[in-house]
């Protein structure tokens, strides 16, 4: 099946970045069981979060980055720092419950006949308890956004229609990849 990307997931993808690619997506559980995508041994990439995000570091620099160029006035100031506060809660949530559940399901599965529905169930547990946190910190985003006047607001879909054309470009690139 062909995805495509639909109205419907443009506009989401939209919303995700509006949130000044905060990397929400590194607050969700990832891999089957919840474990980290990369984990590894000592050869490890400790930088990389889930599913080759770049993690807390990366996302605080980028974030950063972007605020130097809004020039924000003291109530976007304030809401800015809630909302960077909340992000890195649901990012801590997530990491939280990414290793719980690879433990967890490490401990499964050293068993002789492990449950592999409860692993299932275990990773829905997971990423519900840490959405409610990424909701969270996307309405504190949702509030700091209503406060960006005219010219804030170029800047910031200047960098969204940027970081989607990279999206594409990659998109691309992989595609081409998988073709051989």
């Amino acid at each position: 099946m062909k995805t495509t990307f639909s109205k419907s997931l443009s506009q989401s993808a939209v919303v995700a970045a509006l949130a000044l690619c905060a990397g929400f997506a590194a607050a969700q559980t990832g891999g089957l069981a919840g474990a980290p995508v990369g984990a590894g041994g000592a050869g490890a990439n400790r930088m990389m979060g889930p599913a080759g995000h770049h993690g807390g570091a990366h996302f605080a620099k980028r974030l950063e980055a972007i605020k130097s160029q809004l020039n924000l006035n003291a109530t976007q100031e304030a809401q800015f720092g809630v909302a960077k506060t909340a992000t890195e809660a649901a990012m801590n949530a997530g990491k939280t419950a990414r290793v719980n559940a690879a433990a967890n399901a490490k401990a499964e599965l050293a068993k002789a006949d492990p449950d592999l529905g409860a692993l299932l169930v275990a990773r829905e547990s997971a990423q519900d308890a840490a959405q409610a946190q990424r909701k969270a910190a996307t309405a504190e985003w949702a509030k700091f956004l209503s406060l960006l006047s005219v010219e804030q607001k170029a800047v910031v879909k200047s960098q969204l229609l940027d970081r989607m054309q990279r999206a594409e470009a990659m998109r691309e690139k992989m595609g081409q990849r998988a073709k051989g």
